[in-house]
C-alpha cells in the first residue's frame, strides 16, 4: 500500500496542494503507512510464535524471549501510530501495552534464587521430600532407603544449593550465560568448543569453604563406620534428572574415587552438566541451563560380583507389562553404556516365571582395582558362558521392582548390584517412560520383499518403528559433526555421546548394546528406530550404502522401500518440561484474539487483555480515522460511502479518487459504480456465481460446537461476524481491502496501470476458528493455491503472504479474480480440513472452479 500512497503524495507536492486539508491527509498518511508496516510486522510475529509452540515442535527458548521482545516494541509502535492518525484519543494503549509486555518480560525473567539450604545431607536423611534439594537420583535413592526398606550402600547427597553458590562464587554463572546465549546446539563444533571452555573454568575454579568442609566432614562420617580406605562412586544427581526426562547417560560418573580425589571428582561432576551431549538433551527437551543445576551424589562401592538394569514394564509397547532384566559380571557400568555383551531375563509378572532368557558369552568385565582405578579384566573361563544371577536373586529383584512400583505408582527403571556375599544392593530408581505407539504396525501385513536384500535379522529393538537412509559408521573417537544428515548410524557400541546428533540422523544399528542402556533410553524419548546388540552389523552393513531399519521387526534390508516406512506421529520432546510450560502460560497474554466485535463494549484499550487485541483494536481504529477523511477534509476529495452487495459483506470504501462513479451523499455504492479496475476484479470474484459464501456443506456442526466450545457461548458465530466492517481504499488504479471474513483477516493490496513494471498484487490471510494445528493447515491449502495462480508464497503458521509483481493488468485483474473466489471458498474451511493428505484434492477442485468442494476427498469422512 505505501508504495501507492508514496507516489499519491508525490502528486500531492508536484501540484503544490498547500491546504490544511493536504497536509492533514499527509500526516495521516505518514503514520498510517507506519501503522500497516508494524501491523504486518507483529502478526508474522504472532503467527511464528503460535508456530513455535504447535504440539509437536521443539523451540529454542532465547528466540521465543528474542520475538516476544521485538513483538512488544512492535505492538508499542503501533500504539503510538493510532494515536498520532487520531490525535491522541487512543492513549489508553501505552498503559494497555506496558502493563502486558512488563508482565510477559517478568515471565521470562530468571527469578529463581535456590534458597540457602545445607552443604551436604546424608543418604539417610533423605526422602522424595528432599526432591528440589538433592535432584532426582539422590530423592528416589534416600526415599528407597528409608521409607521403601529396601537395601542400598552408605553415603551422602552435595545439594543443587552448594552447586548454585560454587558457581555464582567462581564467576562460572555469568560465563555459562554469556557463551551459551544463542548458541544453536545443531552446530555440533561450536558447542563442542563452547562446552570445553566452560568445563575447563570449572575445573579450575576453588570450591567455597563451607562446601569442601561439608564434603570432607560427611566423608569422615563414613569413613569412621566402614574404614579409611573405602571408594566412592560419584554420581550426578541434577535438578531435573530421573523425571519425565531421563538425562540417561548425559552426565558423568566417576567410579573408585579414593577419599583424597573426593573434590576433583565432584567438580567433574558438576562440569559434566556442560557435556555437549548434556546440553544438546536439556535444550531439545525444554530445559533452560538453569533448570538443571548439579547435586552430586556420593555413594560407597560396590564391589560387585554381578550388576545390572531392571525395567518394570517393556518400555517399548504398552501392551507388555513383563520385567526385562540385563545383566553382566562386575560393575554394571558395561550394561548402561552398551559397551559389552549381556545376559538377559524376561519374567512374567502374570505366571511369576522366567519366560525367556538369553546367556550370552561374556569375555570380559569391569571391576574394581585399587591400584588402577576401574579395569578390564578377563572372565574366568567357568563363567563366561554362565549366568551371572541365580534364580533366588532374580526373584529377589523382580520383588524389588515390584514393591517400587507400588510405592512410586510409576514403572520402574532401576540400577542394582549383587555384592561378593549376594546381598542384592539398590543403586538407583528411577520413572521409566514408555513411548507410546503412534500407529498401528501390523506385523501380518506382508510386503513385496523380493527385489531387496535382506543384509541382517536379529538383535533386540531398543526403540520401535522403520527408517531409511545411508549407513554410516562410527568409531567410539568419531567426530560427529562430521555425521551426514538423515543417516542410519552403524556403531559397534551404544553410547551416549550419539545423544547430540539424534534431531539429524535417522536411526541407530548396533553390534552391542541392550534395551536398558542409557543411549536406549534416550532413543525412546526421541522416537528414533535403533536395534541393538546385533553381533555383526558392522560387518554386514557397507558403509554409505542405502538401507531400510524395521528396528520392529529386527530387519536391515538394502536400498529404500517405501512400503515399510511408517509415518509416526512427530514427537513432543518438550512437552511438560519447565521451558513448554513457561512459554504457554506467556503466550496466552500474547496470542488469543479476545477483542473480536468492534460492536462491542469491550472494544476498547481498556478491553485489550493480549499484545494481539492491542494490534486488532489499533488497526480496526485507524481504519475508522483514515475512513473519517471525509469527515475531516471539507473539498471532497476523499469520498467514503457504503457498498451495497449481496450477500451485504459491510465493505466501506474510502475513494482516493477516481475509484468511484459520481453518487450522491446519501446514496450506497453498488458494485456497478466501481471503477477501480483491481477492486473491480475482486468483487467479480468475489461474487462469482459459483461461489456461495456459505457454511461448507460437509461440515460436521456437532465437531464445529465442540472445536468451537468457548468461541460459540462467548463470541458471535459465522454470520454475525460476516456483518463486521470491512474497508477499501481505492483509486482508478489501486486497491487496499482489509476485511474481517467470518474468523479469519484478510489483506489484498494491489495497483495496476499501464507501466508494468510498477504493479502488483500482495494479499495476506491469518486466523480462522478451529484449532491451531487445522487454521495451519487451511494456510497450506491457500499457499497451495496462491502457488498455482502465480504467487510467491511465504507461510508462518497460519499466516499466509503472497505476492506477484510487474504483469500487465489483463493478467493482474484474472489473479484478483480468483483471490475473490477464494475468499468466498474457504469460509470455515479450517473446520473441514481433517488432515493433510486432503489439501491436494482440494487446490485440484478450486481450480476447476469446484468452489463449494461438494464431492468428499478420498478417504474423507
Amino acid at each position: 500500500m505505501s508504495g501507492f500512497l508514496d507516489f499519491l503524495i508525490s502528486k500531492i507536492k508536484r501540484k503544490n496542494f498547500d491546504s490544511i486539508e493536504d497536509a492533514l491527509f499527509k500526516r495521516k498518511y505518514e503514520y498510517f503507512k507506519s501503522l500497516l508496516a508494524n501491523n504486518n510486522k507483529a502478526l508474522v510475529l504472532i503467527s511464528s510464535l503460535e508456530d513455535l509452540v504447535l504440539e509437536h515442535r521443539t523451540f529454542d527458548y532465547n528466540e521465543i524471549v528474542s520475538q516476544c521482545e521485538q513483538l512488544i516494541s512492535t505492538v508499542y509502535d503501533i500504539s503510538e501510530d493510532v494515536n498520532a492518525i487520531s490525535g491522541g484519543k487512543y492513549s489508553g494503549l501505552f498503559e494497555a501495552t506496558e502493563k502486558i509486555g512488563i508482565s510477559i518480560l517478568h515471565e521470562f525473567m530468571d527469578k529463581r534464587e535456590l534458597e540457602s539450604a545445607e552443604w551436604a545431607i546424608s543418604l539417610k536423611d533423605l526422602t522424595r521430600d528432599k526432591y528440589y534439594e538433592v535432584g532426582g537420583k539422590a530423592a528416589n535413592l534416600g526415599e528407597v532407603l528409608n521409607r521403601v526398606g529396601l537395601s542400598a550402600p552408605s553415603g551422602f547427597s552435595i545439594t543443587a544449593y552448594a552447586c548454585h553458590q560454587f558457581l555464582k562464587q567462581g564467576g562460572i554463572s555469568e560465563l555459562v550465560k554469556k557463551k551459551l546465549k544463542n548458541l544453536s546446539v545443531s552446530d555440533t563444533e561450536k558447542l563442542n568448543n563452547i562446552c570445553a571452555e566452560i568445563k575447563a573454568a570449572i575445573m579450575s575454579a576453588p570450591l567455597p569453604r563451607d562446601l569442601e568442609e561439608s564434603i570432607m566432614q560427611e566423608l569422615g562420617l563414613i569413613q569412621q563406620k566402614h574404614g579409611s580406605t573405602i571408594r566412592m562412586a560419584v554420581r550426578s544427581s541434577a535438578t531435573g534428572e530421573d523425571s519425565e526426562s531421563s538425562f540417561a547417560g548425559q552426565h558423568s560418573t566417576l567410579l573408585n574415587v579414593p577419599p583424597d580425589s573426593i573434590i576433583q571428582a565432584y567438580k567433574e561432576v558438576v562440569a559434566s552438566t556442560f557435556n555437549p551431549r548434556a546440553v544438546f538433551y536439556r535444550r531439545s527437551k525444554g530445559y533452560r541451563d538453569t533448570d538443571v543445576v548439579m547435586s552430586v551424589l556420593c555413594l560407597i562401592m560396590v564391589d560387585s560380583a554381578s550388576s545390572g538394569v531392571l525395567y518394570s514394564v517393556n518400555p517399548t509397547s504398552e501392551q507388555d507389562d513383563d520385567l526385562y532384566i540385563s545383566a553382566n559380571w562386575g560393575l554394571g557400568v558395561s550394561v548402561v553404556d552398551g559397551s559389552m555383551p549381556t545376559d538377559f531375563w524376561r519374567f512374567s509378572r502374570e505366571s511369576g516365571k522366567v519366560v525367556s532368557s538369553e546367556i550370552k558369552l561374556k569375555k570380559e568385565m569391569i571391576i574394581m582395582d585399587k591400584e588402577q582405578g576401574i579395569v578390564t579384566r578377563e572372565v574366568p573361563a567357568d563363567f563366561q558362558n554362565a549366568p551371572c544371577l541365580n534364580q533366588k536373586q532374580i526373584e529377589t529383584l523382580v520383588d524389588y521392582a515390584l514393591k517400587l512400583e507400588k510405592h512410586f505408582s510409576w514403572p520402574v527403571d532401576m540400577e542394582w548390584a549383587v555384592d561378593k556375599d549376594g546381598t542384592v544392593l539398590m543403586l538407583q530408581a528411577r520413572p521409566l517412560n514408555r513411548i507410546q505407539e503412534d500407529y498401528e504396525d501390523d506385523e501380518s501385513i506382508e510386503h513385496d520383499l523380493s527385489h531387496h536384500d535382506l543384509i541382517l535379522e536379529g538383535g533386540m529393538t531398543a526403540c520401535s518403528g522403520t527408517a531409511t537412509g545411508p549407513a554410516y559408521h562410527v568409531q567410539s573417537d568419531h567426530n560427529l559433526s562430521a555425521v551426514p544428515e538423515g543417516a542410519i548410524i552403524i556403531a559397534p557400541q551404544t553410547s551416549p555421546r550419539f545423544v547430540s546428533i539424534m534431531s539429524r540422523i535417522s536411526g541407530i544399528i548396533t553390534d552391542v548394546g541392550s534395551v536398558t542402556g542409557h543411549m536406549s533410553s534416550v532413543a525412546r524419548e526421541f522416537r528414533l528406530p535403533t536395534l541393538v546388540a546385533t553381533s555383526n552389523a558392522t560387518k554386514l552393513i557397507p558403509n554409505y550404502q542405502v538401507i531400510t531399519l524395521d528396528a520392529t521387526r529386527k530387519k536391515v534390508y538394502s536400498g529404500e522401500i517405501q512400503s515399510l516406512l511408517r509415518q509416526a506421529k512427530p514427537v513432543n520432546l518438550m512437552k511438560d518440561s519447565p521451558v513448554w510450560k513457561l512459554v504457554h502460560k506467556t503466550i496466552k497474554k500474547i496470542i488469543p484474539l479476545n477483542l473480536i466485535d468492534p460492536k462491542k463494549c469491550n472494544f476498547i484499550p481498556a478491553g485489550c487483555v493480549t499484545l494481539h487485541d492491542i494490534v486488532r483494536f489499533s488497526h480496526e481504529m485507524a481504519m475508522r480515522e483514515m475512513f473519517n477523511l471525509s469527515r475531516d477534509i471539507s473539498t471532497g476529495r476523499y469520498r467514503s460511502t457504503h457498498l451495497d452487495t449481496d450477500p451485504d459483506l459491510k465493505i466501506e470504501i474510502l475513494d482516493l479518487g477516481g475509484g468511484l462513479k459520481s453518487i450522491t451523499p446519501e446514496s450506497k455504492a453498488t458494485p456497478g459504480h466501481i471503477l477501480s479496475m483491481p477492486f473491480k476484479a475482486l468483487l467479480t470474484g468475489m461474487f462469482n456465481e459459483n461461489v456461495h459464501w456459505a457454511t461448507p456443506a460437509d461440515l460436521d456442526m456437532m465437531e464445529f460446537a465442540s472445536i468451537m466450545k468457548k468461541k460459540v457461548m462467548e463470541e458471535p458465530g459465522p454470520k454475525t461476524r460476516m456483518s463486521r466492517p470491512n474497508y477499501a481504499i481505492i483509486s482508478k488504479e489501486y486497491l487496499n481491502f482489509n476485511a474481517s471474513l467470518g474468523y479469519h483477516y484478510v489483506t489484498v493490496d494491489a495497483y495496476c496501470s499501464k507501466f508494468v513494471n510498477d504493479n502488483y498484487i500482495t494479499f495476506s490471510f491469518k486466523g480462522g476458528a478451529a484449532d491451531v494445528l487445522r487454521r495451519t493447515r487451511r494456510a497450506g491449502l491457500i499457499g497451495a493455491i496462491l502457488k498455482k495462480l502465480g504467487f510467491r508464497v511465504e507461510l508462518n503458521g497460519d499466516m499466509v503472504r503472497g505476492e506477484m509483481k510487474k504483469y500487465d493488468c489483463k493478467r493482474l485483474g484474472d489473479r484478483l479474480d480468483h483471490i475473490g473466489r477464494l475468499l468466498g471458498s474457504i469460509l470455515l474451511l479450517d473446520m473441514v480440513l481433517s488432515s493433510d493428505q486432503e489439501i491436494d484434492w482440494y487446490v485440484e477442485q478450486f481450480m476447476k472452479g469446484n468452489y463449494t468442494f461438494t464431492s468428499e476427498p478420498a478417504g474423507h469422512k
